[in-house]
């Protein structure tokens, strides 16, 4: 590792003025920085450590909004009652990333700064219809996180912005939700695929609202436009879970890598939409 100085600000405006000069770079709980600087792949003159920042690890739900500061680990957000009453497939997913020290140190907001192709928050928080607010001394902005992430490790962030908060409405009455992920092994694992759903229902199990989002098949986590069109509007049958796997098997731009073949990865599409879409459609299943 190359040497490198740290500032601790106090305060979030002691923060923004810190990273407004060249060559700083915000940490936070530290779980990918520290790895990549160790292979070369981060790069920063001063580190500007955010942890001692108050006011930016808050799970709150006002004026019908769920606003997650960028600190909040994935400790908080499993235990957080707003998320497991309003989000429940975000405080679910939070407890399957890496290990105890992972989710104790890890936050949301390294995971979207990140910007992992395979970041497990990511798909659930696409489904979601995630806003990413964004602050620096110049000031405010906000973004949808579609629109933020641009590629592997690529973010619209620009380098002297901090990622202050994820905002979101919460999920309807009666709407059902679920993530689910492939992976090499079930410890600590570094999804092959990933799937969120949010999916609702009228009494006659016809859908009126779908969202479909996909993580590790593209340079980054995906919605699937098409497959959500085709459940919008018709029963929820095993005709139409079949022709919506296939259209999120379309939707996905898989590589080859360490972890598992392009083709590989499409089947694993296919199986986590038909998957995720049939436990959904059963009775109760998924639902809030």
């Amino acid at each position: 590792m190359t040497p490198f100085d740290f500032l601790s600000p106090q305060t979030l405006a002691e923060a923004c003025h810190a990273l407004a000069a060249a060559g700083r770079r915000p940490i936070a709980g530290g779980t990918d920085v520290i790895p990549q600087w160790r292979a070369g792949r981060f790069q920063a003159e001063t580190l500007v450590d955010l942890s001692r920042v108050p006011g930016l690890s808050d799970v709150t739900l006002r004026d019908g909004e769920i606003a997650i500061g960028a600190l909040s680990t994935y400790t908080e957000l499993h235990a957080s009652p707003v998320l497991r009453a309003h989000a429940p497939l975000l405080a679910e997913v939070s407890a399957m990333i890496g290990g105890a020290q992972t989710q104790n140190r890890g936050t949301i907001g390294g995971n979207i700064a990140n910007a992992s192709p395979a970041g497990d928050t990511l798909p659930p928080l696409l489904v979601l219809d995630a806003q990413v607010d964004l602050i620096s001394a110049a000031g405010e902005r906000s973004l949808a996180l579609s629109a933020f992430l641009r590629g592997p490790g690529q973010t619209a962030s620009e380098a002297h912005e901090i990622i202050r908060r994820v905002r979101f409405a919460p999920l309807p009455r009666g709407a059902r939700s679920l993530f689910l992920r492939l992976g090499n092994r079930q410890g600590m694992v570094i999804s092959v695929v990933s799937a969120a759903f949010v999916l609702q229902l009228d009494d006659h199990g016809r859908v009126e609202e779908a969202r479909v989002a996909l993580g590790a098949v593209a340079p980054t986590a995906i919605r699937c436009a098409e497959a959500e069109a085709l459940l919008r509007g018709r029963p929820l049958d095993d005709d139409l879970i079949a022709r919506a796997a296939d259209a999120a098997v379309a939707a996905a731009r898989p590589i080859d890598d360490v972890r598992a073949s392009a083709a590989y990865r499409r089947h694993g599409v296919r199986v986590l939409v038909r998957r995720g879409l049939t436990q959904l459609s059963a009775p109760g299943g998924g639902e809030q």
